[in-house]
């Protein structure tokens, strides 16, 4: 079953991965973003293929190489796995940006596909492959709009059986894609026997897993390579080792945990599976250059900007 995340009530801030702002099962995860105001910039990368359809508003997706494309709504891209791509909101001021990101697993894909039987999109060009590149845009329709829109209206009035209602709106956004160009993303796109799909499986893996010790040999098989392989192909495209990048995300998701005044050093220490509470310290205050309690002092009686 589908489960929620809301941000609406929360900053934007960056979705460099999605790890620990999202909620519910494997299959997919579905969130809802709410931009009011002018921001910077906003750069989405995820160990996941990932779905961004826009209720309301306007976003602005681009990417290196690639010219801009301008969504409105009902229109939306697809990101693949450990691509990055910017999103810019250039009319929040006026018109609040409302957007839908879903994480879409290969499970859940590869269970629809054998409940429809074949699909094949109306505009198959080339045996119906997406142009290769960081992201696949996807044109609007009426069909596509109405479901964004029932999506970011669940999160809204949050209804009896939300969570059940949510998941018939993701399989039925799932279906809508299938008949359009970004078929050969969902379908091929997601296997795990490039170097790219393994390394994204293990990224992946990393961050399900940051609640315990992850080994080495377990991200080898999840990326179904040799040692030697995984780690060229990780230092290759993350320029660190995966050790080095387990610590990173352990700290990344210990400075949002530690954001949360209600939640002690030793909570986060425990919920991030350490042995004891002075590793993690240890840990923290190498990345970070301050001690876990330092850190939430300051999240929570922030540095005034101003003199005097």
């Amino acid at each position: 079953m589908t489960r929620t995340s809301s941000q609406e009530s929360s900053p934007v801030r960056p979705l460099v991965s999605a790890g620990d702002e999202w909620a519910g099962g494997r299959d997919s995860r579905v969130s809802v973003f709410r931009i009011t105001e002018p921001a910077p910039p906003i750069s989405l990368q995820a160990p996941s293929l990932i779905f961004y359809g826009v209720v309301d508003g306007q976003t602005v997706i681009s990417a290196a190489d690639r010219p801009s494309r301008s969504l409105t709504p009902g229109e939306s891209v697809l990101v693949p796995p450990l691509q990055t791509v910017r999103a810019e909101f250039p009319t929040a001021d006026c018109t609040p940006a409302r957007w839908v990101a879903l994480k879409i697993n290969r499970t859940r894909v590869e269970t629809l596909l054998e409940r429809l039987g074949t699909v094949r999109p109306p505009d198959t060009r080339q045996g119906g492959r997406s142009e290769e590149g960081p992201f696949c845009a996807v044109q609007g329709d009426d069909g596509m709009e109405r479901t964004l829109r029932q999506i970011g209206g669940l999160f809204r009035k949050d209804p009896p059986h939300r969570d059940a209602l949510l998941d018939l709106s993701v399989q039925q956004l799932i279906i809508r894609l299938l008949r359009t160009r970004a078929y050969s993303l969902l379908v091929e796109g997601l296997s795990r026997h490039s170097a790219s799909g393994g390394i994204a499986a293990a990224v992946q893996y990393i961050h399900d897993h940051l609640d315990r010790h992850i080994s080495i040999d377990e991200l080898v098989d999840e990326a179904c390579m040799s040692k030697s392989s995984f780690y060229r192909h990780f230092g290759d495209r993350f320029e660190m080792s995966p050790l080095e990048y387990i610590r990173k995300e352990r700290a990344r998701r210990a400075r949002t945990m530690l954001s949360d005044p209600s939640n002690t050093v030793a909570d986060v220490s425990h919920a991030l599976g350490f042995s004891s509470t002075s590793h993690f310290i240890d840990m923290f205050k190498e990345h970070e250059g301050r001690t876990p309690k330092q850190y939430q002092l300051e999240e929570a009686d922030p540095p005034s900007s101003g003199e005097g």
